[in-house]
């Protein structure tokens, strides 16, 4: 696929977004212009740092964190990844086969890696992908960049061998029935490359590509007229989702939390620990599944530590901040909180007579 191609795949769809949602488009990754079904989860794009080797998996598990309730800066999304390594140093990254089961454990997410070294086939790998993404879960992947395009390097072997890049996916596109799980090189894989292409002012973010055409050696991967993005064809293939927070005893009711910036200003410098100054930040956050008449408390912890995976009335002294919440109609409560961008804020909310 040529590069012209490839813009004419990039989709501004992420406004408004809905979780989940079915939605009917003309499909602009087939000439036929047939219609076709997309599912997307409600992962608004963000924007990564890209000093200290990119911030890209640190992003991508904020993304994560945010669709079930929490918000954590870069900084500290690395520093928690790397047990406090400093962020100038390469292994303090956070990456997909290495530390991203133990970053999630540090940020109270239950996560599932894939299995890479049992995984044989990159068609398994997009049915798991897909199949979860289907469940309303987050899905974190390891993609290729092409080199060529964006570095302008020739070495058709540039790039690592494994991936590149890491990117949050949270849309799946047919023309089957989505309940259809199986494989399919016709459907459509949506996911957001957290800003890294294009201006920095004005990135697109969003991405999509038919996984037939998605899929790519390394050398194909480099190849000028190949995709800005691919996927390894080899079967060695990187991802995790999220399926919730730790809840030992399912007491916690679905938080979503929206912000009204995807960035942090300024960046961290390149080569220093130094964590920037903040900058205000405004938080919606959003308990849903409630019932009217019931009375249910809302905690907010500024410190992972702290947080509960049970007992969370029991343990309220642990929280930062309580609220004692109550709807008469519907069965959605939202709010907004200031913080600074260099807080931790971290919710759940349950009935008030849950022990």
């Amino acid at each position: 696929m040529n590069k012209k191609l490839m813009h004419a795949l990039i989709l501004s769809i992420f406004l408004p977004f809905f979780h989940p949602t079915i939605i009917s488009a003309k499909s602009q990754a087939n000439s036929s212009n047939q219609e076709t079904a997309a599912w997307r989860n409600d992962i608004p794009p963000r924007l990564q740092w890209n000093a200290n080797f990119g911030y890209c998996g640190e992003v991508s598990f904020i993304s994560a964190g945010l669709y079930y309730g929490q918000y954590l800066s870069q900084y500290t999304a690395r520093a928690v990844a790397s047990q406090n390594t400093p962020q100038y140093l390469r292994k303090s990254q956070l990456l997909l086969g290495v530390n991203d089961q133990y970053a999630a454990e540090q940020m109270h997410l239950n996560a599932v890696v894939w299995n890479t070294k049992k995984g044989k086939r990159t068609n398994q790998f997009l049915k798991w992908v897909k199949k979860n993404v289907l469940k309303g879960f987050p899905v974190v992947i390891g993609i290729y960049t092409n080199e060529y395009l964006f570095y302008g390097i020739k070495n058709p072997n540039a790039g690592d061998p494994d991936y590149d890049h890491i990117v949050s996916v949270f849309g799946i596109g047919s023309n089957q029935p989505l309940k259809s799980s199986g494989y399919n090189k016709n459907d459509i894989i949506y996911f957001s490359d957290n800003g890294l292409w294009g201006s920095p002012v004005d990135p697109p973010y969003i991405f999509s590509y038919p996984v037939g055409q998605f899929q790519a050696s390394r050398r194909e991967a480099n190849s000028k007229n190949g995709n800005i993005y691919s996927l390894a064809n080899d079967g060695k293939n990187y991802g995790i989702k999220f399926t919730g927070v730790m809840d030992l005893n399912g007491d916690t009711l679905p938080v979503r939390v929206t912000t009204n910036r995807n960035d942090e200003e300024p960046e961290i410098k390149n080569g220093t620990n130094i964590e920037p100054p903040p900058m205000p930040l405004m938080l919606t956050i959003t308990v849903s599944h409630l019932e009217p008449g019931v009375p249910y408390n809302l905690y907010r912890y500024n410190q992972l530590d702290l947080v509960p995976n049970s007992n969370f009335n029991g343990l309220a002294d642990q929280a930062y901040e309580h609220w004692s919440i109550q709807i008469d109609t519907g069965t959605a409560f939202v709010m907004t909180q200031n913080i600074l961008s260099d807080e931790i804020a971290d919710y759940r909310a349950v009935r008030a007579s849950t022990h």
